[in-house]
């Protein structure tokens, strides 16, 4: 069976793709699909550029982490140019801000809202399913495992109030709660970790807090490769939790221009003093390739131009 994870270089956020191939049969998930434009540079690649590339014609699941717009905001150009099976996502929108026409774009938290507003009424005009994660879950796919592992439900309940809280007529006397919703979508991020015959080989870490993994601490122990937390921010990532996954791979989603000051140049030099992992950008100076590949059959990475 094929089996590989693609992570894309969408400039600054995060989309990957996982593919198994067993004969006629196969699989397509997506993991979040970047910035609604990822810029026009040869080494980009955002979604929808990789389903026509590829002539991929369905994609079986879309998942959706969080909705900050460097994550969500290339679903739109995905939706309506290849078929979906499924998206499945762990945060609704309430009625209050489903009901209007938000079309704000005058912050990034105001343009992360309209644009998940936009993206989940055009899901439902197209019929395509929506599935609310509650719980860890498990795709089961032959001799590879896909679980979804969710944030504490304690925060997850904060954000669904601090969103019920806002006003749509009144969101410019809210930044305050904007900002502080902003935030909360990363502690409240899904994670994903792809297992291959019961063995951990991939943890995609979307923007999670440090504190994400301690109720997942037996399950990722030993992972091959993992993605950065947020894009390298030093605040996301630890000596200890290093120690106990000890991957032989970290991938950083990120572009070469240091959007939002990222990565860090600490995490940089924690993860060349704490391990001997090998450390690849999806985008840094002078790359040239657009996909990061990882065969999860034989754990061998490849850069894909």
């Amino acid at each position: 069976m094929g089996a590989t994870i693609d992570f894309l270089n969408v400039g600054f956020g995060e989309s990957t793709v996982i593919r198994l191939e067993h004969g006629d049969e196969s699989f397509c998930l997506v993991v979040d699909a970047g910035d609604s434009f990822v810029g026009d540079g040869a080494r980009r690649c955002s979604p929808s550029d990789y389903v026509r590339e590829y002539a991929i014609s369905h994609i079986d699941v879309l998942v959706l982490t969080h909705f900050h717009r460097d994550h969500i905001g290339g679903v739109l150009s995905l939706l309506g140019g290849v078929s979906i099976g499924e998206i499945r996502l762990h945060v609704e929108l309430p009625p209050a801000l489903m009901s209007v026409e938000l079309n704000r774009y005058d912050t990034p938290m105001l343009a992360s809202l309209s644009m998940y507003a936009e993206l989940l009424h055009k899901a439902k005009e197209m019929c395509i399913p929506i599935c609310k994660m509650t719980r860890v879950n498990t795709l089961e796919l032959g001799e590879v495992a896909l679980t979804f592992l969710m944030p504490d439900p304690a925060k997850l309940m904060q954000l669904e109030q601090g969103l019920t809280s806002l006003d749509p007529a009144r969101l410019d006397e809210q930044q305050d709660m904007l900002g502080w919703i902003d935030r909360q979508l990363n502690e409240t991020a899904m994670a994903l970790l792809v297992r291959s015959n019961d063995e951990p080989v991939a943890l995609l870490t979307s923007d999670v807090g440090l504190d994400f993994w301690k109720p997942y601490e037996a399950e990722i122990t030993g992972v091959c490769l993992m993605q950065a937390p947020h894009h390298g921010d030093r605040r996301s990532i630890s000596e200890e939790l290093l120690d106990k996954l000890a991957p032989r791979y970290i991938v950083v989603s990120a572009d070469d221009e240091g959007t939002y000051q990222l990565p860090h140049l600490e995490f940089d030099q924690l993860i060349h003093r704490c391990t001997d992992a090998k450390l690849v950008y999806t985008e840094a100076i002078g790359t040239t390739h657009r996909i990061i590949r990882m065969d999860i059959s034989n754990r061998r990475l490849n850069l894909i131009d």
